[in-house]
Parts: structure tokens; C-alpha cells; sequence
């Protein structure tokens, strides 16, 4: 299942790569401010390929519907943008504070591949636990006993 992950979730990531290089490398949105919202959109781009190649590939039928699935993994996506996002400022920060002119593909793209890799092991099991969890069965419920009156009739 891991590894139907990795593909699956590895062909997101290049889609989100691709958006975020095109965002920050190509249309130059790499400032302090406009860096981690490139960072946040190319996410946004992998988080809809992710959902719909490990909903069909990855993780059982669940017995949930689409919606909750999808609710459930906006929210565990959520969670995946903001370390992806945290991670990848901290590391080009920390790498262009060193003067890192060494690092291939440049800081922007060498932090953005870091944090979506540490992304993937957090996503992975959260996706698992959370947005394609099986649904919950329920026990017939047996018809409930009818409550006392709290004032007596006599």
C-alpha cells in the first residue's frame, strides 16, 4: 500500500513541483511574501491530483461517501500545506542566510523538494487514519426502553 502511495502521491508531488517552480522560477512570485503562496498554490495543485489517484489506487473503498472522503482530506491536506509550507520558508531561509550558491536547482527548489518530502510520511499515515478510514459500522440498535416519568401519576 506504501508503495501505491509513493507513486501515487510521488506524481502529485511533480505536479506540484511543476506549479511551484512555474510559480516562483518562471513568473517570479519568490519574494519573503509571495514565495510561500507560490509554495501554497502548487500544493493546492498536487492536493487535487493526490486525492483523486490514492481515493482510486491507494486506500480501500472505504464505505464513506466522496464528500466526506473529500472533506476529511481537505482537512488532512490542510494540515500537509502548512508543514510543507513552514518547512520549505524555514529551509530557503536557512539555506540562503548560508550563502548556499552550492545547492542544485537553487534554494526555492531544493526546499520546496525537502519539505514535501517530510510532507509525504505525515500525509501518508493521516490519509490512512483519517480521509479513507473505514466507515463505522453500527449495531442494529435495538428499540430503546420507553423512560420513567419523573412525576409518578398516582
Amino acid at each position: 500500500m506504501f508503495r501505491r502511495f509513493l507513486l501515487c502521491s510521488g506524481t502529485a508531488a511533480l505536479v506540484n513541483l511543476a506549479a511551484g517552480f512555474l510559480f516562483y522560477g518562471v513568473f517570479g512570485l519568490d519574494g519573503p511574501v509571495t514565495y510561500p503562496l507560490s509554495v501554497a498554490m502548487a500544493f493546492a495543485a498536487g492536493m487535487v491530483v493526490s486525492f483523486v489517484l490514492n481515493r482510486r489506487y491507494t486506500y480501500e473503498a472505504s464505505g464513506r461517501s466522496i464528500w466526506v472522503e473529500l472533506r476529511d482530506f481537505f482537512g488532512v491536506s490542510i494540515g500537509g500545506l502548512v508543514i510543507t509550507t513552514a518547512l520549505a520558508t524555514l529551509i530557503n531561509r536557512s539555506l540562503t542566510e548560508l550563502g548556499a550558491e552550492f545547492v542544485p536547482l537553487g534554494t526555492e527548489s531544493f526546499a520546496h523538494i525537502c519539505a514535501v518530502g517530510l510532507t509525504a510520511i505525515y500525509s501518508f499515515i493521516a490519509h490512512k487514519r483519517i480521509s479513507f478510514r473505514k466507515a463505522e459500522s453500527h449495531p442494529p440498535s435495538a428499540t430503546p426502553a420507553r423512560p420513567e416519568p419523573l412525576v409518578s401519576a398516582d
